[in-house]
């Protein structure tokens, strides 16, 4: 903690110094400038232009590089139409387009706060069974997964699936320090600010989705409480979560 906020201090520090050119006028439109960020975001690549001395925009993009989890579960009911073991895959699918307003108080200042939304995919997480689940085709739709309160269905081949959603619209509100268009040629800013991605809904049947009757219809398999403790915690926390955390650094720079 006492790095970060020495960290803070030092980045305010420097975004006030590289502002404090007074011969340099930001208009409308009159600068362009392109930066590259890193942080709890992911990689973000965007370009930035001034409206006023007090106001700017940026527009780009922020992803995670490609990130899969693989596990192997073992399934505590023996059935001859259920493989013992199941080789599952998870993945991390965030990409996002995002457009940012910087709103300045202080003229000399790079200290600024940040309004703006970003337009991603819907199924931030998903996972999957990359071994044969059902080993008797004529089970389909009578045989399942239960992940606590979640049910999750096969499909013909014998494959369950299930995705996080998170709202594909995400609002963002943040602070930073330094110019997304510096005064000098390059220059260093942060920011600090929370995605909102709304209430993140796990893409398979829950208990409120079926009924006695549907229950009785469809069997389902628990799995073992030690092996699939990762992802049982894994799929409930991130459906849980309605505020992502921002923390990243970026690298600017003027282009003219």
């Amino acid at each position: 903690m006492k790095k970060l906020c020495l960290f803070i201090l030092a980045a305010f520090a420097a975004a006030h110094d590289i502002s404090a050119q007074d011969d340099f006028e930001y208009g409308l439109l009159n600068h362009l400038g392109a930066g590259v960020s890193i942080g709890t975001d992911g990689i973000g690549v965007d370009v930035a232009t001034p409206l006023t001395s007090f106001l700017a925009l940026r527009a780009g993009i922020s992803f995670f590089p490609k990130v899969t989890y693989e596990d192997n579960i073992k399934l505590t009911e023996k059935n001859p139409s259920i493989a013992d073991n199941v080789d599952i895959e998870g993945k991390l699918n965030y990409f996002d387009l995002r457009l940012l307003a910087d709103i300045y108080p202080f003229r000399r200042s790079g200290f600024h706060f940040t309004a703006g939304v970003l337009f991603g995919k819907e199924d931030l997480i998903s996972a999957e069974n990359t071994s044969m689940f059902i080993t008797d085709p004529s089970k389909y739709g009578k045989l399942g997964l239960k992940l606590g309160d979640y049910r999750i269905t096969t499909d013909r081949n014998g494959y369950a699936h299930a995705d996080v959603k998170v709202n594909s619209v995400k609002p963002y509100l943040g602070i930073g320090f330094g110019r997304a268009v510096p005064k000098k040629r390059v220059s260093v800013s942060c920011d600090l600010g929370v995605q909102l991605w709304g209430t993140p809904q796990l893409g398979a049947m829950t208990k409120d989705d079926w009924d006695e009757e549907s229950y009785h219809k469809f069997k389902y398999t628990e799995l073992d409480e030690y092996d699939d403790e990762d992802l049982k915690d894994g799929l409930e926390t991130a459906s849980k979560i309605k505020v992502w955390p921002v923390i990243n650094i970026r690298i600017n720079g003027r282009i003219f």
